[in-house]
């Protein structure tokens, strides 16, 4: 299996307290992660330099002292149980953690460049982060702001795996958020577009669009998950499913898609609005309108936020309220039990 993740191996045994079960340590999380990248205890231990029996002791340690079995060892080589697969990315999250606070740590203190780490999904990306985005470096000049754009599902993942201190995304429906700190910011208004000329541009009403192909702006690696929006639109109105043409988490290859051929796509109305965009694609003036959706500001409730990170998010949610005219009543803050 293919190294994903850098092993660090400076630091000691620091025990992490899990209830009554004796501590964990990252020198353990260490160990299966090697073990796990390496492709089996062998390769590992070669690796590190690490005896083979040390690292299936402490492997072992770990599964037995938690009663889960991270492995399955009926066949060749170390194969991972659903257990382990699921445990191996908060063991990632964990280390990578650890790895940031003891660069953090070992850096001189004038040589530290500050940064934050960005999600933003399609709609913020085109109006909201770029307008704050410039206040932001006026008032922290020499910080870095490292953004990264996807779909919601991705960016979700990416603050739940601290890639990311915080995301500005549309709330999925079907978000479980109690380990999330969620700041709603504003509604958005998605539309159906087709491009300029389409020859059904003057359509009106939803069962002139059954026979169309759709391209969906979603995450490529979750088949039938990322179409949601579309299916819902046309299961609420009784007209049986869309037929999905493809699936991207570019919003400018879904443009470009739509503006050579006769596909549809749902996408946030300032899409359209966008300079590289304007005058390219049309809104249909459907009966049924697509419902609004919420956009929102994510973080990870257990991952205290950096200054430069407490500042950008406090202009985002400030700017979004202004911008909306929202006032401060308005703007809620939700957490697990709520949402």
């Amino acid at each position: 299996m293919p190294s994903r993740f850098p092993i660090a191996h400076r630091c000691g045994t620091i025990a992490i307290p899990f209830g009554d079960h004796p501590g964990m340590t990252l020198q353990q999380l260490r160990d299966l992660v090697a073990v796990i990248t390496h492709g089996g205890y062998r390769a590992a231990a070669r690796a590190l330099g690490q005896s083979q029996a040390g690292l299936t002791k402490s492997v072992a340690k770990l599964e037995r002292e938690h009663g889960i079995v991270l492995f399955d060892r009926s066949g060749l080589g170390a194969s991972l149980t659903s257990e382990g697969e699921q445990f191996f990315r908060y063991a990632q999250s964990v280390l990578m953690e650890a790895e940031r606070a003891e660069q953090w740590l070992q850096a001189p203190r004038r040589r530290r460049a500050a940064s934050v780490s960005l999600g933003v999904s399609i709609e913020p990306s085109l109006r909201l982060v770029p307008s704050v985005l410039e206040n932001y470096r006026r008032a922290l000049p020499d910080v870095t702001v490292r953004m990264t754009h996807g779909v919601s599902s991705q960016l979700v993942a990416g603050v739940r795996e601290n890639r990311l201190e915080l995301a500005v995304t549309l709330l999925p429906a079907d978000l479980h958020a109690v380990d999330l700190k969620i700041d709603f910011l504003y509604e958005s208004e998605p539309v159906v577009a087709v491009r300029k000329g389409h020859p059904l541009a003057r359509a009106a009403s939803l069962s002139e669009l059954i026979d169309c192909d759709w391209v969906v702006v979603g995450d490529p690696s979750q088949p039938g998950a990322s179409d949601a929006s579309i299916r819902e639109l046309f299961d609420n109105h009784s007209l049986g499913r869309p037929r999905i043409a493809a699936v991207t988490d570019s919003l400018f290859g879904a443009v470009a898609t739509l503006v050579a051929s006769e596909c549809l796509a749902r996408l946030p109305r300032t899409a359209l609005e966008h300079p590289l965009v304007a005058g390219q694609l049309v809104a249909l003036r459907l009966r049924e309108a697509p419902r609004p959706y919420r956009v929102a500001l994510l973080r990870k409730a257990s991952r205290p936020l950096s200054r430069e990170a407490q500042t950008l998010a406090a202009m985002l949610s400030s700017y979004a309220r202004v911008s909306r005219g929202l006032s401060g009543s308005t703007s809620q803050q939700l957490d697990g039990s709520q949402h």
